[in-house]
């Protein structure tokens, strides 16, 4: 690709990688919703058990997991930032 690249003028490499973006932000999306399925499944088996929809403690297991995972390419604050949400969607998924 860097060849590629290279050969392009400045707004065919930004629209290149644009475009590399959108299909990098395509496989995110069609990860959270499996992610968000699960979640969902998880749910239905929390409260057949009537067991709590949150759980800090495992938000945090995750959350330190992929602070190790990703050392040198993202910080903690930055994945807390990301997943944040995540947290928030599945959690809301899970009460319906």
């Amino acid at each position: 690709m860097a060849c590629v690249l290279f050969f392009m003028d400045s707004k065919e490499k930004i629209n290149h990688l644009r475009e590399m973006i959108d299909e990098c932000d395509n496989q995110m999306v069609d990860l959270l919703v499996k992610r968000f399925t699960v979640s969902i499944q998880i749910g239905a088996i929390k409260e057949s058990n009537n067991l709590a929809v949150g759980d800090p403690n495992r938000e945090r297991e995750i959350i330190d997991r992929l602070t190790e995972r990703l050392k040198g390419k993202l910080d903690r604050d930055d994945i807390s930032a990301i997943f944040g949400p995540v947290y928030h969607i599945s959690k809301k998924l899970q009460k319906k």
